[in-house]
């Protein structure tokens, strides 16, 4: 209702609303007569009077605000009426000047209804009246305090915008902090989902107004499936952020209710604690990980789980995103990325090539993952400097193997042990420290084409109770979903074994220990661990991991090799001197390379080369730097 009370200034506003708001209205002018008197009232606010005539005029029987009444089924009798008085103003300012001088007679103040003439109005028997009237109201959240902090005898309230702007079909697209209304018209139809026939078949029991809760991966279109099947019924969704030690909005089931919205909730669980879900009285849809603990859920909420793309449902996607792409069913067999993350790849990316593709998913994924874990060049380790001997190349071409082929392995297999077996790889890269576990890693990524993370410990690890947890969680799903391979160097530092409770501390020490066994074993990525410190590794660990591959000392040979490698091709020692010192230096791959970084740097110094002389000083200060004596006194 604006500056004048005809129908046509409501384009708006819905023929039941404009019949509630008269009514209001009404309402207000009786009372102001009563208080201000008749002369008063046509001399000073005569534009009420159109009001009053505008009701007058009504029909006997105003259609019902089919929006209105689904919210206020359990309100009081008064409710919705007591809500539309405070509205007055926001829909015509010249209200406020009305109750103020209606205020100023009982002895108030303000431009909103006052307390007094609240009382007056809506009476205050026990059970009925202004005070059960007022409690609902302000439990779902669409009236409020003007100003918080006030005594109850002297509060006066206001209509929260966003619910008054969508009770006039003028909704908000965040009407609050947390909340984000999605239109019918921007989701996905539910045809054109690229979904397992497992989930059809799951989803055609759903029946509209049940709750539902879909679990799985982040960004794996949980959202969006839920947001097809509330177009599919020609509704909005209301979206609505909620995590460990946050609430939701006290509007949002005011909001959906008047938005005609499906509630959907994305919740993020603390992990090993329960998540509390807000009672909503609609139907509603809860979207959530594979390891979330939830409460709150109504019996008869119907649980869709949508794992991780398969083979099949990844060609299905590049072909409908990309028609046409060269090798779409090489692409898909290599692209292990979540449903969001590959459509958004295929759509953004420039060329359909697969590192392209991948560069594009971290483009608009990574930065969760980067905050917590931090990306390794592949070009930093070139395949040659890595020398290995028979097993241990033979241990890492069959883990390179096991990884690619992830989606093979579970149809090759038994049913029931094809069942219990998931995507992800797990292996352990154990040997003394400077023997090549970390390059291996990194070559090992760069021959899978896959982008390697290394955890960043100091990032991750907190002092806070459940911190730690929380963080590992993020770090693990976002690795998942991206199709990144995660390394946990020096991992013994988080693979500790239990011990013995003996004080607060030990208790949750154990419980991330606990926490990070059952997270791994779950994960559906690729997650290398490296470790000179094998037996610190609990060993119900050691049964998790698909692959322990062992490093060891390098012997005279591939000593040679490594020296070979590393140095500069125009070095100036010949082979009986790299022999001789291949022979005598028992140095690992890591030492070997600090020598070498020593020995061309005072090469580069003096405008030379390296020779026998500035390698020899810089093996002496390698064997001091580890506190023994260099084996060789010349060269």
């Amino acid at each position: 209702m604006r500056a004048d009370p005809s129908p046509e200034l409501w384009p708006q506003a819905a023929t039941a609303l404009r019949a509630l708001l008269l009514a209001a209205a009404w309402r207000v002018v009786l009372h102001a007569r009563e208080l201000l008197g008749d002369d008063e009232v046509e001399a000073r606010f005569d534009f009420a009077l159109g009001y009053v005539a505008a009701f007058e005029a009504l029909p006997d029987e105003a259609p019902p605000h089919p929006r209105l009444a689904a919210l206020a089924r359990n309100w009081p009798e008064q409710a919705v009426e007591l809500w539309l008085v405070h509205g007055l103003t926001e829909e015509d300012r010249r209200f406020g000047p009305l109750f103020e001088a209606m205020n100023q007679v009982l002895g108030d103040e303000g431009s909103q209804p006052g307390p007094a003439w609240l009382q007056q109005a809506f009476g205050t028997l026990p059970g009925q009246g202004l005070r059960p009237a007022l409690r609902a109201l302000l439990l779902t959240g669409v009236l409020k305090p003007e100003h918080a902090g006030q005594s109850r005898a002297a509060q006066r309230f206001e209509v929260d915008e966003a619910c008054w702007a969508a009770l006039r079909g003028e909704p908000f697209d965040e009407p609050a902090p947390g909340l984000r209304l999605r239109s019918a018209e921007a989701a996905p139809a539910l045809e054109a989902l690229v979904l397992a026939d497992a989930t059809h078949e799951r989803l055609a029991r759903w029946q509209p107004g049940q709750p539902l809760l879909v679990r799985g991966a982040e960004h794996n279109g949980r959202g969006s499936l839920v947001a097809a099947l509330a177009r599919a019924q020609g509704r909005p969704v209301l979206e609505c952020r909620l995590e460990a030690g946050s609430a939701a909005p006290v509007t949002l089931a005011a909001l959906a209710a008047l938005c005609g919205a499906l509630p959907l909730l994305r919740v993020e669980a603390s992990p090993g604690e329960a998540l509390r879900l807000p009672a909503l009285v609609s139907d509603f849809a809860v979207v959530a990980a594979d390891e979330d603990g939830l409460e709150g859920l109504p019996a008869q909420t119907l649980v869709v789980s949508l794992p991780l793309p398969a083979f099949e449902q990844r060609l299905a996607l590049i072909e409908q995103a990309r028609p046409g792409l060269p090798d779409a069913a090489g692409l898909a067999a290599r692209l292990h990325l979540a449903c969001g993350h590959l459509h958004r790849a295929l759509m953004q990316a420039q060329s359909g090539d697969e590192a392209a593709l991948r560069d594009a998913a971290l483009a608009g994924g990574a930065a969760g993952l980067a905050r917590l874990a931090q990306r390794l060049d592949p070009a930093q380790a070139p395949r040659e400097a890595l020398v290995l001997d028979d097993g241990l190349a033979r241990d890492l071409a069959a883990l390179a193997a096991r990884c690619q082929q992830r989606d093979r392995l579970r149809a090759a297999l038994p049913a029931a042990f094809a069942a219990r077996l998931n995507a992800g790889v797990r292996a352990l890269l154990a040997g003394p420290s400077g023997t090549g576990k970390t390059l291996a890693a990194q070559v090992l990524a760069c021959e899978l084409g896959l982008p390697l993370y290394r955890l960043d410990l100091s990032a991750v690890v907190s002092k806070y109770i459940g911190e730690t947890e929380r963080n590992l969680h993020r770090l693990l799903s976002a690795a998942q979903a991206l199709d990144v391979m995660l390394l946990l160097d020096e991992g013994d530092a988080l693979l500790a074994p239990r011990t013995e409770v003996g004080s607060s501390n030990d208790r949750y020490a154990n419980l991330e220990t606990n926490f990070l066994l059952q997270r791994l074993e779950s994960h559906q990525g690729l997650v290398l661990v490296t470790t000179n410190a094998q037996a610190r590794i609990d060993s119900a660990f050691m049964r998790r991991f698909d692959f322990v591959i062992p490093f060891r000392a390098p012997e005279v040979g591939e000593r040679l090799r490594l020296w070979a490698a590393h140095l500069p091709e125009d070095h100036g020692l010949t082979a009986a001197q790299l022999g001789a010192v291949a022979e005598a230096c028992t140095l690992a791959g890591g030492q070997v390379r600090n020598v070498v970084l020593d020995a061309v740097s005072a090469a580069l110094s003096r405008d030379g080369v390296v020779g026998a002389e500035l390698l020899l000083d810089a093996l002496q200060r390698e064997y001091r730097r580890s506190g023994g004596l260099c084996p060789l006194k010349g060269l």
